[in-house]
């Protein structure tokens, strides 16, 4: 991250040790706690700047439409070939084995009951992780206090978006290492089995019921999961 423009730009004169090059950044504002930072760019090349303004250097969406979008000039076609695209490692439709091996990490320390909220580093191998001890099974009575517990949290967050994806495989990842969050509900009363109905996807209803997840439970309207199915049709 130090070594990263954004950051040279933020902490530009407020870290010890942390420039920008003044013949490339002038700042021209800054906010009372530096909290917003507005820089102009200096020697800017004036080819390039008409290479851009030129309007048959931009992409239009359709002939003679006015959403065009613009193009890098040519001289910077070396830089953009060394570029590496922002990733969000949280995206579960991604398909890589460092990325898999993150998100499962992710997912264990999401899902520890006292957490600290903190990502796990990019494991450093890809190698697969060793067996893990099954998950303890949960009682009648966990099941029902776990259900009396209403609160958006991070867990709820995973969940809503493991369901709406359709990531059937993780969720039964998930519920090796946690159980528990099968059953957690958000501040509305909607858990996982909800979830489930309103984006139809069945083989996570029966992943749900498989651990022991009701769908006759209501939520705060008085709505239960397989009443969805009714409310659509």
């Amino acid at each position: 991250m130090e070594e990263s423009l954004l950051y040279k730009l933020v902490r530009n004169g407020l870290t010890p040790g942390v420039t920008v090059d003044p013949n490339r950044f002038a700042e021209v504002y800054r906010s009372q706690y530096g909290k917003v930072r507005i820089y102009k760019i200096k020697s800017v090349s004036e080819e390039s700047k008409r290479w851009v303004a030129d309007p048959a250097n931009r992409v239009c969406d359709a002939p003679g439409s006015w959403v065009c979008r613009g193009q890098y000039p040519p001289a910077l076609t070396k830089i953009l070939q060394e570029k590496k695209d922002f990733r969000q490692l949280e995206d579960f439709n991604r398909e890589d084995e460092e990325d898999e091996e993150y998100q499962r990490a992710y997912m264990e320390n999401l899902m520890k009951p006292h957490h600290g909220g903190h990502k796990p580093e990019t494991p450093k191998s890809t190698e697969k992780q060793q067996a893990r001890k099954p998950a303890p099974k949960l009682s009648a009575e966990d099941i029902d206090m776990i259900n009396e517990n209403w609160e958006n949290t991070e867990r709820t967050t995973l969940m809503w978006q493991l369901i709406s994806q359709g990531h059937t495989d993780k969720l039964r990842e998930v519920f090796e290492i946690a159980p528990d969050v099968a059953h957690i509900r958000s501040e509305d009363g909607r858990g996982p089995m909800w979830w489930a109905y309103e984006y139809g996807h069945d083989d996570i209803i029966e992943l749900l019921k498989s651990q022991g997840v009701s769908d006759t439970r209501t939520d705060e309207k008085g709505i239960s999961p397989i009443q969805m199915v009714a409310s659509k049709e």
